[in-house]
């Protein structure tokens, strides 16, 4: 009897062995090598995500720290895993699909590519920027100095790869999973315990614990607590809102010991009378500006309180110099990467002639106010604290600062004009210095080009004896200069300027970087040489008067730049602190101070040349509106910088360190450190506040206000002529009424 199998087995059975079977010398022979694939490891993205903020942010720490502080390196860290926890809620929803894995690389990426933007910007320019600031500059960036970025990445292109090097690593080896509830929850916890236990670290050790309220900036902000806590910080300090707003500290008067008076047990001598009274000077200040009652009408808290800061000060004192420079030409200039270690008799003789016998300043100091360029204009213009970077010039756009010398100026009808001689748009300067009080902003694009040839860094002389005949004859004028000569960076192969006067510097001891700075400041010396000999020329040197500052720094010299550690060659010192990375030259000469011998010996920086300047021409100017002082004036000498560290007579203090040193021979007590601090602290929260409300804005109208209503007081009012008979008698002349002549 014949079995059968059932017939659907039957058919599999036959089918599965219809086909011809592969032998393995046929498979090698038909079928192409498979390449092994990498082995995938469980990696949840979350996971992930935290370990590459955390990474960083440590990284970033590290390479940009000024010195090593194991709290705030804690402080960095576990603000990191906080944020990272935080951001990690949002990946956990990816899930384990195809795309999770790329949107996860894809958020990474961005967090790291922000963080080395802001590693080359400290790279670069030794501060962290907020991004409203990196905004507003990148276009000027990229255009700009596209060859020099391409450079410096290339240079540091390994520090990119030590970044992405996670991210490649997950994107090759990992596999992602999906994330449980109980590990949403348990990361949402870990990161308020990371911040709570952050917040405990700052205030706890307490060194940086202001920089979270009244000494808050950007820069200061990410070296004490990382990036991630500094956006935070920028986001709440930065804006306009209420929310915003800082305090003012109460500020204790200064108490002055007036010595005992003892009875003489002599006969007292004869006292000789004085021939003339001794001259009493009036102060600086707005007569026909009340603060007290424009705080109590204004609406506007936050402006009120501005109102009430401002009120509560003492104006400065006119003086014997008040008036010195009145109806007297004024060209002001910023001169770019200037340093005081550029003056020189044989070197650069006309920087020395100016220096010297001018007004002498023995220690001045142009901060590194966050903005780089940008910033040190606004603080030679302005005479508050630059307080939003590259921004707060373009913020004078929003309000009328009436107060600078341009504006000053320009409404006593000087002949006003601004010259840069690169690119005219670059920070919008052709908008924004219109606003800083001239008329006409002329750069290489409108104008400058017709007397200046291009290359890189343009020529300081060039620009010169290009724009001299333009104004000479147009007395008076107010002039600026924005300078660009000096620009790093400080080789020869890549500064113009420098392989022009290179012949000039080879015999001097120093390194080719020192060289190529030198020889290419050497272009400001020979444009301020033609300069005094047009001047000396139109017989107008004694009745014009050049004020010029640097910018910044040389940080182009800075150790963390692609130029080397060179910057404590050109010092002669290796500085301790930003004060004595900041000192600089002020230059106030006018042909008429050669005969006179004016020296200032206390400390002044940027901000005081506002005031000084005020003072000297006899401008009708308020004090208290200013943060910088009149260096002729009573006021308390104060230096101060971005991050709230401050120079007295009596020494100096750092901020990061919360430590004073006093001069040699002074005795300070804590009292006095801490009456400082607040004046420091008031004088950067009201100048961040005034640029948030447009507080110039709201002075200007109530100072035009208050002139229009006292105008109209003065007018004589139109007389009816009388008809009575009483007025008649009354009109009459009487014998006992002599008649007027």
């Amino acid at each position: 009897m014949k079995h059968y199998k059932p017939k659907h087995v039957q058919k599999k059975s036959l089918f599965s062995h219809s086909e011809p079977r592969e032998t393995e010398e046929t498979s090698q022979s038909s079928q192409p090598v498979k390449a092994s694939k990498l082995p995938k490891f469980p990696v949840p993205g979350w996971l992930f995500t935290v370990f590459q903020i955390l990474y960083c942010e440590i990284l970033l720490h590290l390479w940009c720290m000024d010195g090593f502080s194991f709290p705030r390196f804690a402080a960095v860290a576990v603000f990191a895993l906080g944020f990272g926890c935080l951001v990690s809620q949002a990946v956990s929803f990816f899930g384990c699909k195809k795309w999770s894995k790329g949107l996860t690389i894809a958020l990474c990426f961005l967090l790291t590519a922000f963080t080395m933007v802001e590693f080359f910007v400290e790279f670069s320019y030794q501060t962290y920027m907020p991004v409203s600031t990196l905004v507003s500059g990148a276009k000027g960036v990229a255009t700009d100095f596209a060859d020099v970025v391409i450079v410096l990445v290339l240079q540091q292109s390994w520090r990119i790869l030590v970044v992405l090097l996670p991210i490649i690593a997950y994107g090759l080896l990992a596999q992602p999973v999906p994330t449980s509830w109980r590990t949403r929850w348990f990361t949402l916890a870990s990161s308020l315990v990371a911040y709570a236990a952050a917040f405990a670290i700052v205030f706890g050790v307490g060194i940086d614990a202001d920089r979270l309220s009244t000494a808050y900036n950007f820069d200061s902000a990410v070296r004490a607590m990382g990036l991630n806590m500094g956006m935070v910080l920028e986001t709440m300090k930065g804006g306009d809102s209420e929310a915003a707003a800082g305090d003012f500290l109460i500020e204790e008067p200064v108490s002055v010991d007036v010595p005992e008076t003892v009875p003489a047990e002599t006969e007292p001598e004869e006292t000789v009378p004085q021939e003339t009274e001794p001259i009493v000077y009036g102060d600086n200040v707005l007569e026909e500006l009340d603060f007290g009652l424009l705080a109590e009408e204004e609406r506007n808290s936050r402006v009120a309180k501005i109102h009430k800061y401002v009120n509560s000060l003492t104006p400065s004192k006119q003086n014997q110099y008040t008036g010195l420079f009145e109806g007297k030409n004024l060209i002001l200039i910023a001169a770019e990467g200037f340093s005081a270690e550029v003056i020189d008799p044989e070197l650069t003789p006309t920087l020395y002639r100016l220096a010297n016998e001018g007004i002498k300043f023995h220690d001045y100091y142009q901060p590194m106010w966050g903005g780089s360029t940008s910033s040190g204009e606004f603080s030679i213009f302005s005479g508050v604290v630059p307080s939003g970077g590259t921004n707060s010039v373009r913020e004078s756009l929003q309000q009328d600062l009436f107060l600078t010398m341009g504006n000053q100026l320009q409404k006593l009808g000087y002949h006003s004009v601004a010259y840069h001689n690169h690119l005219y748009t670059y920070y919008d300067r052709h908008k924004t210095h219109e606003a800083f009080g001239y008329d006409e902003f002329i750069g290489m694009g409108n104008g400058m080009e017709d007397g200046v040839k291009e290359g890189w860094p343009e020529s300081d002389k060039e620009m010169m004896e290009f724009t001299v005949q333009q104004y000479i004859d147009k007395q008076p004028f107010s002039v600026y200069y924005m300078t660009v000569s000096g620009h790093t960076p400080y080789r020869y192969e890549s500064n113009k300027m420098s392989r022009r006067n290179r012949e000039a510097v080879e015999h001097l001891d120093a390194s080719d970087a020192i060289k190529a700075y030198y020889a290419c400041n050497l272009e400001l010396e020979y444009g301020l040489q033609y300069l005094v000999e047009q001047l000396e020329a139109a017989g107008i040197a004694d009745d014009t008067v050049i004020a010029l500052s640097a910018d910044h720094y040389p940080y182009g010299l800075e150790e963390w730049t692609a130029n080397k550690p060179y910057i404590h060659e050109l010092y002669g010192f290796k500085y301790k602190n930003h004060l004595e990375r900041d000192h600089n030259a002020l230059i106030i000469w006018s042909g008429c101070l050669e005969d006179m011998d004016l020296e200032v010996t206390e400390p002044v920086y940027s901000l005081d040349i506002l005031p000084t300047l005020s003072n000297l021409f006899g401008l009708d100017y308020d004090s208290r509106l200013l943060v910088g002082r009149d260096v002729f004036s009573d006021e308390e000498a104060i230096v101060l910088t971005q991050n709230s560290s401050w120079k007295t007579v009596k020494g100096v203090y750092d901020a990061d360190k919360k430590k004073f040193t006093p001069n040699e021979g002074e005795e300070v007590d804590k009292e006095y450190v801490e009456r400082i601090n607040k004046i420091v602290s008031n004088k950067i929260t009201y100048s961040r506040e005034l640029a948030a409300v447009d507080y110039f804005d709201y002075v200007s109208k109530a100072l035009k206000s208050a002139r229009k209503a006292a105008a109209a007081a003065t007018q004589p009012t139109e007389t009816v002529p009388e008809t009575t008979e009483a007025a008649a008698a009354v009109s009459e002349p009487t014998a006992a009424t002599e008649p007027t002549t």
